[in-house]
Formats: C-alpha cells, sequence, structure tokens
C-alpha cells in the first residue's frame, strides 16, 4: 500500500511541476537508448557464440613479416607442421577459387575453395543433404564437390537428389556428394568445395602464401601455448629455408578476431562515443536533481515535521526518479531499435561470413533494464540524499542555495567530454574526406560497371591463351554500338585487391621481402574510366605489347616510398619470380582500399595486361545508352568467345564504392551525431542549471538591487560565472585532446591530428553556444524587481 501511494504522490509532484521530470526523462531516453542500441551490437558480433561446434575453439593460423604483414601460410611450411603442433587437432587449409560451374545450362561465375582432409572436420557442421568430403576424395581420381545450400537452391531447386549428380567446373565433371547447410558460410562466402590435392610444386612452393589455415584448439590449451610450439617449428625452418622463411613468423588468432578484422576497431570507435554520451546524460540527471531539489524544501521540512524519516523520504525521491527512467526507457528502446536498424545494413555485417542479426530482444533489455537501475543509482542517491539530509537544517546553508562546488565541477567535465567528442567527430570527418577521395569516384557519364572473369585453372598458366581471351573480349566490345567505353583491370578499386608482389630496384641491395606492392594488370583505357589521373610521365598505353620493353606505371605514394627525393620516371625494377626488368613511365594519383590501415592499400604498381597477362580480371564497362543493353554485350561475347567460360555478377562502381565506404561513413555519422548530441546536452544541461540557479537566488538578487547593484551588473556576473566554469572545461578538454586523438588514430583509417584551427574552432563554438546558454537565464536575474519579490516573502 505504500508503494501505492508513493507512486501516487508522485504522479502528483509530475502534475505540479513536469519540466524537470520530463528532462529527466529525456535524458534516460538518449543515455540508456544508445547505450542499449549499441550493445545489441557488440552482443551481436561479439558476445554471442559462433554458429559452429565449440565455436570459441576455433583460431586461424597465420604467418607475419615485419614489412608485408599477415597473411597466409605458405603450402610447404603448412605441409611441415600441421600434423605436429600439440596444442591444435585437426588442422586445415584452403585455397580461394573463382570457377564457371554449369549443371546444364549456362555457365555461372562461383567462389569456391579447394580444402585439405580435415576442412569439414574443423568446422563440426553437417550436411544437409549427402555427406561431407572424406578421406577416400582425396585421391588422384575423384572428382567430387560440395554445394552450398544458396548455390543449390538457385540452380538445383533444392532438390535432394542432387547428389549423384554430374556438375561441371570449368570445364571438368565433378560429382555432387552433399550440400551443407543455409547456416553454414565460411570466411571468403564459399558456395562449392572440392579436395585440395597439391601438385609436387605446390608441396614445394616457400613463397607464395596460398594456405588460408583453420584449426582447432585442443582442450585446455590456449593461443599462446600453440604459438609457441609453432614458433620454435618456425626456427628451424628459417635455418632450413633462410630466403624465403627467416622473417616469418606464426601467429595464432581466434577466429572471431579474424572475421571481425576492422570491424572491431569501428565497434570500439562507436562504444567509446556511446560512453560519453551516457556519462553526459548521467551528469546532466544529477546536475538537474541538484539544481531541482532545492525548491522542494519546504516539502521535505513539512513531511518531517509529520513524522516522515530520512530512509521514508529517501524511498519517495528514489521511486520518483526510478518512474521517471523507466518512462525514458520505454522511449530509449525504440531509440535502440532505430540505432540496431542504421547499424545492421551497414556496419559489420558485410564483413563476417555469418549473418549479424542485431535485434532489440530479451537479452538487450533486461540489460537495459539493469542499465536503468545502475543509473538510478549512480544519478540520484547523492542528490535525493543531500536533499533530504539539508532540509533538517533550519536556515539553508549558502552551499546549499548556490549550488557550491560540485555543480560546477560536473559543468566543467561536460564540457571537456564534449570537447573530446567534437573533437573526435572532426577528426573522424576530415579522415572520411580523405578516404573517399582516395576511393576514386568514376568519372564520365552515366553509370560505370564491373563484371569480374576468371578464367578457368586449366587454363590460368596459358598467358597467350590468357592474353588472346581478353584482346578479343576489348575488340568484340569496343566495336558495339551500345559500349562506349571498356577496359580490363585485375584491381578495381575500391574492392579488395588480389594480393601483393615483391620487386627489387636495379642498383639497390635491398631485400625483395621488404619491397613489395599491390599489383595490377590493366588495359590502356582504365585509367580513364577508373578517374585516375596522372600526375607526370606517361600512363599505359596500346603499343605496350608482349613484345615491347616492359613498362609500369606506380601510384604516387608508391613513388614517394621507394623514391621519396628523385625522381622515379626511367627507373627500373625487376618482379620476384618472372625475372622481367620493368621500367617506370609514369606516376598516377593514389587510390585506396577502404577499411585498411596498411601502408600498402595506397602503393599499387600498375602493369600492362598485354605483357603481364592474368588470368583473372574485371571487366569496366561505360554503356553508350541503355546499360542493360551493354551488360547484354559482354556476356553475349564472352560466351562466343568461350561458351564455357561464365562471367560474373554485374556491379556498378559507385555502388560498391559507396558499399565500401559504408562502414567509415556510418561511424563518421554516428560519431558526429553522438558529439553533436553531447554539446546539445551540455548546453541545456548548463541552461536548466542557470534558470534553477537564478530562481533559488532570486532572493540574494533582489537585496542587491536594492542595495544599488544594476541588472546588467548581475547579468554580468551570473554570465561571466558561467563562462569560466565553461572555460576551465574547455582547457581540460584540449589538455585531453592529445591522448584521445592518439587513441582514435589507432583504431579508425586515417583519423589526422588536430590542427590549431580545429581546435580553436571547437572551442569556439561551445564558448559561444556556452555564452548564449548562460546570458538568457541571467537576464531573467536582471529583471528581477525587489520590491515585488522582498513584499511577497513578507
Amino acid at each position: 500500500m505504500e508503494i501505492a501511494s508513493d507512486v501516487r504522490f508522485a504522479l502528483r509532484v509530475f502534475a505540479r511541476r513536469p519540466t524537470v521530470p520530463l528532462l529527466v526523462a529525456a535524458l534516460f531516453a538518449l543515455g540508456v537508448g544508445f547505450a542499449s542500441g549499441m550493445w545489441a551490437v557488440v552482443d551481436a558480433a561479439v558476445l554471442r557464440p559462433l554458429p559452429y561446434r565449440d565455436g570459441d575453439a576455433l583460431v586461424a593460423v597465420m604467418e607475419t613479416h615485419p614489412q608485408r604483414g599477415l597473411m597466409a601460410v605458405t603450402p610447404a611450411n603448412f605441409l611441415d607442421w600441421a600434423t605436429r603442433v600439440k596444442s591444435l587437432e585437426n588442422v586445415a587449409g584452403g585455397y580461394a577459387i573463382d570457377v564457371s560451374l554449369s549443371s546444364g545450362g549456362l555457365p555461372e561465375r562461383v567462389t569456391g575453395t579447394k580444402v585439405t582432409e580435415r576442412f569439414f572436420d574443423v568446422w563440426g557442421v553437417l550436411p544437409a543433404v549427402g555427406r561431407v568430403l572424406q578421406a577416400s576424395d582425396f585421391t588422384a581420381h575423384r572428382s567430387v564437390v560440395v554445394l552450398g545450400h544458396a548455390l543449390w537452391t538457385r540452380q538445383f531447386g533444392g532438390d535432394p537428389r542432387v547428389v549423384g549428380a554430374l556438375v561441371h567446373i570449368d570445364g571438368g565433371a565433378y560429382t555432387v556428394v552433399g550440400v551443407m547447410p543455409a547456416s553454414f558460410r565460411t570466411v571468403g562466402h564459399a558456395e562449392i568445395w572440392i579436395p585440395w590435392m597439391m601438385s609436387a610444386d605446390e608441396q614445394r612452393e616457400r613463397r607464395f602464401h596460398l594456405v588460408g589455415t583453420i584449426a582447432r584448439l585442443r582442450s585446455r590449451r590456449s593461443t599462446a601455448e600453440a604459438e609457441s610450439e609453432l614458433d620454435i617449428i618456425y626456427q628451424q625452418l628459417a635455418r632450413d629455408s633462410p630466403e624465403t622463411t627467416a622473417l616469418w613468423r606464426p601467429r595464432i588468432l581466434p577466429l572471431r578476431d579474424l572475421i571481425l578484422g576492422d570491424s572491431a576497431r569501428a565497434l570500439m570507435v562507436l562504444a567509446g562515443a556511446v560512453l560519453v554520451l551516457v556519462v553526459v546524460a548521467w551528469i546532466n540527471v544529477a546536475s538537474l536533481l541538484l539544481a531541482w531539489l532545492p525548491g522542494r524544501r519546504q516539502e521535505f521540512v513539512v513531511r518531517m515535521a509529520l513524522g516522515a524519516t530520512t530512509s521514508r523520504l529517501m524511498r519517495q525521491l528514489l521511486l520518483e526518479t526510478l518512474i521517471w527512467a523507466t518512462a525514458g526507457m520505454a522511449a530509449g528502446l525504440a531509440i535502440a531499435s532505430w540505432f540496431v536498424h542504421l547499424f545492421g545494413a551497414v556496419g559489420v555485417s558485410t564483413t563476417l561470413p555469418y549473418d549479424l542479426e542485431p535485434r532489440v530482444d530479451a537479452r538487450v533489455i533486461f540489460a537495459t533494464a539493469a542499465l536503468l537501475l545502475v543509473s538510478v543509482g549512480v544519478t540520484a542517491v547523492g542528490p535525493c540524499l543531500g536533499a533530504v539530509l539539508r532540509s533538517k537544517d533550519l536556515i539553508p546553508r549558502r552551499a546549499w542555495a548556490t549550488g557550491g562546488l560540485g555543480r560546477r565541477i560536473t559543468v566543467a567535465v561536460q564540457v571537456a567530454l564534449s570537447v573530446v567528442l567534437l573533437s573526435a567527430a572532426a577528426a573522424l570527418l576530415v579522415g572520411f574526406r580523405h578516404l573517399a577521395v582516395l576511393a576514386t569516384p568514376v568519372v564520365g557519364v552515366g553509370p560505370t560497371f564491373a563484371m569480374e572473369i576468371s578464367r578457368s585453372e586449366t587454363r590460368q598458366s596459358d598467358d597467350a591463351d590468357n592474353r588472346r581471351f581478353f584482346d578479343g573480349l576489348l575488340a568484340a566490345l569496343a566495336e558495339r554500338r551500345d559500349v562506349r567505353a571498356v577496359a580490363v583491370a585485375s584491381y578495381v578499386p575500391p574492392t579488395p585487391p588480389l594480393g601483393n608482389v615483391r620487386f627489387s630496384i636495379e642498383g639497390r641491395t635491398t631485400s625483395t621481402e621488404a619491397q613489395t606492392t599491390l599489383a595490377s594488370a590493366v588495359s590502356a583505357s582504365a585509367f580513364t574510366l577508373l578517374g585516375i589521373p596522372l600526375v607526370r610521365g606517361r600512363l599505359i598505353e596500346d603499343r605496350d605489347l608482349q613484345n615491347s620493353p616492359y613498362v609500369a606505371v606506380i601510384s604516387t605514394t608508391l613513388s614517394r616510398r621507394y623514391w621519396p627525393n628523385e625522381n622515379p620516371i626511367g627507373r627500373r625494377i625487376v618482379l620476384v619470380g618472372t625475372d622481367k626488368s620493368v621500367t617506370v613511365v609514369g606516376v598516377v594519383a593514389d587510390v585506396r582500399q577502404p577499411l585498411s590501415k596498411d601502408p600498402r592499400a595506397e602503393s599499387v604498381l600498375y602493369l600492362s595486361y598485354r605483357q603481364f597477362p592474368w588470368p583473372f580480371m574485371t571487366v569496366i564497362i561505360a554503356p553508350a545508352a541503355e546499360p542493360s543493353a551493354a551488360v547484354a554485350a559482354v556476356r553475349q561475347e564472352v560466351a562466343r568467345l568461350d561458351p564455357s567460360q561464365a562471367a560474373g555478377s554485374i556491379q556498378v562502381l559507385d555502388d560498391l564504392r559507396t558499399e565500401w565506404l559504408g562502414q567509415p561513413r556510418l561511424q563518421t555519422t554516428v560519431v558526429t551525431l553522438f558529439g553533436l548530441a553531447t554539446l546539445l546536452l551540455t548546453l541545456v544541461g548548463l541552461y536548466a542549471r542557470m534558470a534553477h540557479g537564478v530562481a533559488v537566488r532570486a532572493r540574494e538578487f533582489a537585496i542587491r538591487q536594492a542595495l544599488g547593484a544594476r541588472p546588467t551588473d548581475i547579468v554580468r556576473r551570473l554570465t561571466v560565472e558561467a563562462l569560466v566554469v565553461v572555460a576551465l572545461g574547455v582547457i581540460a578538454g584540449l589538455a585531453l585532446l592529445p591522448l584521445s586523438t592518439r587513441t582514435l588514430r589507432s583504431l579508425v583509417i586515417d583519423a589526422p591530428s588536430l590542427d590549431v584551427r580545429t581546435a580553436a574552432g571547437v572551442a569556439l563554438l561551445l564558448g559561444l553556444s556556452a555564452l548564449a546558454s548562460a546570458y538568457w537565464p541571467a537576464r531573467r536575474a536582471g529583471r528581477i524587481d525587489p520590491a515585488q519579490l522582498l513584499k511577497a516573502e513578507q
């Protein structure tokens, strides 16, 4: 019954004075809402178990180099240690492939993986139909394939009788032995899996890093133990093969760390921004209660005179705050749902090999309720207890009337946090602008399309056949009226690069292990269609044929990296593995793969596809009129040149660029919104505290005017007091900028250090906004009529 009475009393308080309860509810809605939304995303991406058997035991084994960073494992190294590490079990490798698959109709380009024997044992997922690969399939005369669920549905209508059927993969016949369930997706989003029977050359290969390696930790073993075992093996490999292995070391990562990748940094940035926003909301709630409760002093005194105890009043006040906070929680869950919707389409979902489905479910609601209770405890206990205890004094203390040092400190802390978050938003905006420039947009009229074409594995080593195929395709498309321009390139930014190459520079003795770059084989018109401008020298041209001197064009970053104080035009390099001497003839502007912190991401070596024919290329098409006609033309010409060759799906390059910029755009947008929300909360809090301070000190201001003080003196005094506190907060925020900027640069791509002008702009914005928030309540203090006020108190 007492609880019901307290609730009714709280509702009467709200009916008489609704402003502060509504503000408190709004602050809880913002803080709890964004925190709950962020929790839903983190829960989906990080906390939920991976959709594999004992997913926390899955690890990725990689090799790391001081200059080249993390890479896959070389085949020979993999075979040397795959069965020797006692801390690991079911070690398996995979090699990504793109193939042309046909089941009787037109061939389809499919992403697949060639896997070693224990591959499916590692994942521990049972097939939906048939079986997985087994030991007998890894013999020289078994051509079998396991299909992914989406491919099975698309090509075979989900017919379980597909087991035993023949499909043609790159012209070879394979027997379907099983279909994996819809939930099974691995890194790389493969749709077929075939046995990898390494050739003799592959088994000796220690230069090229081909094997993506997955394993399971044995029970009660750690990644550190496994990595220590591997390190001993690699020390021996370095002694046996110093030219290829001396600088390489093993690295074992939990599978979740590998598949989250750069998305983990984005989550950390957003989580940090949410934390700042929650802290500011808490400070504002506490400050509002501290400023509001003095107006209820008479109520507390009367209730105490009637026998109410301190605990009774505390229960009443905490219940009131909890009711307002609960109302805010309801609105906060709506904000959380909006945040999840905003994040789900762009956030980390595009990089995960499983569905990221953040949702506001029972787990999130339970966590929100717990956060709500913590928030009420953090923000309300102190102000409520102070209000009750001070109400026992017959004469109010001056500190109670003026607000004391505590509230000034809270204002300064909020301002400092606003400076930090707004500065982070400014850094992200600058970084995103730079990244958007590097991910160069396509120029020209109308959309430009890209279609990937990967030659079959049997033809990949036939340079003459690959050159002939792409020469014929370009020539045929150039004559089509529905195609305005066409080009080919093996690397089309900002898509992920296929790998890097090593090279030596003639006249230098630097190790080729330290000299690496991304490479792209291109046709002459690729630079124009990709919008990559020439900086100096010349571009790849049609005269650069297979019998002509080998030439290359390099990016600006590659030029600065290896020829920092000289002109690279005319310099010669030798590509490792080809022994071909290539002359640098031009330098072009940088492009970059978004979400990459690797400095090589801007270092690109462009080669003529006629001199260095690659088996996997992207055809870039600028339609003359109707886009669908141009796309159909490409498919027709591919089928005419090679009926067994599948053309890939069509992508609009501007859409591709937008997709790859989605995550940095998201984190920039959200942090900017949080920065502005924090600024708004700070200014609202400052305004509310000034307004309540004026109400509490009305008698003081009336007496001052009665003693001769001018209204302008009172306005100036109050404004200066507020601005001094704001200035201290700005100074504290600026002092924290070096630390916050270093943290941001470690998490976010291209987040530059703030210059003096940016910092001054943030400080000026806060100063002017604070001046407006403090001035208007101060004006009301100057308009107090001392005669009327003192007469009313008689």
